[in-house]
């Protein structure tokens, strides 16, 4: 019998990007499991003491090592004497530096390409990590082509080395929305532009914020930022203090696709993404999107958002006008973005996921 574990330390993490296509993957291929059963199949999670395990029914869930550990710690110590038995699967970038079989899950080349928004110790160990995860792993995925091309020149490797794993689209669902968040903030009823970023400066909010100043919306449309941010990670983004816009942190999921439903648009202004997932989530419920033409973005939302340049304080403002000015062009965009999100499926990602695994064993 094959067993394969997965590295669960993304259960003890803050929820970003990185980690909500870990836990959906995760969560999609127990859905397959129990739908399609195999006797020479056992996956088991390992995570962290401190984590929350998910309610998964085909796929165990297993606590090791000693509460307390930092989780650095944990997934280079305690997970790969853990996991020795069987194949081990990384989904979240992170991986054991002596992790025996594994296969590893890299999302974007950030730490080379946009250097200047991680620390120095966050970006010197993961470019070390990675370049031995590319020689060393028996897999590697990663989830867009943009990301597979970029992988592929900094780390010296075929791109056929590594397949292209998508995320989905469709988590929020069958969600219930926060339907009083809107009027606990004041914004029901108002019209609101929308960001969904951590404060990450490839995230690029400065220049949103101050495009926003520019296109002269304050007392029209509020610009709304959501997101939280680490200074373990990411380098410091300092934004300017501008009438209109209001910082909201986190907010968990309910309150998220209450704002999707609320806002005017999401305006997605990244320099840089590997993949881009608050874009698709946008579409999936129902809202217009305006994204930076860079990266992995004009790949993910197609011809269903319109397009600005990132650099452009004056092309962000004239996009974000745009946005709230014309109902015509916002309604082609949500019947369009609902189309889109629609390809992007977790339940097909699994099916992938357990391929490639099989493919490994």
């Amino acid at each position: 019998m094959t067993i394969t574990y997965v590295n669960g330390k993304f259960l003890a993490q803050r929820l970003t990007g990185v980690q909500r296509a870990a836990r959906e993957w995760l969560s999609a291929v127990d859905r397959l499991l129990c739908a399609e059963p195999s006797a020479n199949e056992r996956w088991v999670v390992l995570h962290p003491p401190q984590a929350r395990a998910p309610a998964l029914r085909a796929i165990e869930t297993r606590s090791v090592g000693r509460p307390g550990m930092p989780l650095h710690w944990w997934e280079q110590w305690t997970l790969p004497r853990a996991a020795r038995a069987g194949l081990l699967l990384n989904l979240a970038g992170s991986a054991p530096w002596f992790g025996g079989r594994q296969i590893a899950t890299l999302h974007d080349a950030a730490v080379w390409d946009q250097p200047q928004a991680y620390t120095w110790v966050f970006r010197l160990w993961y470019r070390a990590l990675f370049r031995r995860l590319g020689r060393g792993a028996v897999r590697l995925l990663t989830v867009s082509e943009f990301s597979r091309s970029r992988l592929a020149v900094r780390l010296g490797l075929p791109p056929q080395r590594i397949s292209v794993l998508r995320n989905g689209a469709n988590h929020l669902a069958a969600l219930r929305e926060d339907a009083d968040l809107l009027d606990r903030l004041g914004l029901s009823g108002r019209p609101f532009l929308l960001a969904v970023a951590s404060a990450n400066p490839s995230k690029n909010l400065a220049r949103l914020v101050a495009a926003y100043a520019q296109a002269g919306l304050s007392g029209r449309a509020d610009l709304v930022l959501v997101g939280g941010t680490n200074g373990q990670v990411f380098a410091s983004a300092a934004l300017p203090a501008v009438k209109g816009v209001r910082s909201l942190g986190p907010l968990d999921d309910a309150g998220l696709k209450a704002l999707y439903g609320g806002a005017v648009a999401l305006v997605q202004p990244s320099l840089y993404e590997g993949f881009g997932l608050p874009p698709l989530e946008a579409m999936a419920c129902g809202c217009a999107v305006a994204a930076a033409r860079a990266a992995a973005l004009p790949e993910v939302c197609g011809e269903a958002a319109t397009y600005f340049d990132p650099l452009s304080e004056q092309d962000m403002a004239l996009a974000m006008r745009r946005l709230v000015q014309d109902e015509g062009l916002r309604e082609g965009l949500r019947r369009a973005g609902r189309a889109r999100a629609a390809t992007f499926s977790w339940d097909a990602a699994a099916r992938q996921l357990r391929e490639e695994v099989r493919c490994a064993a």
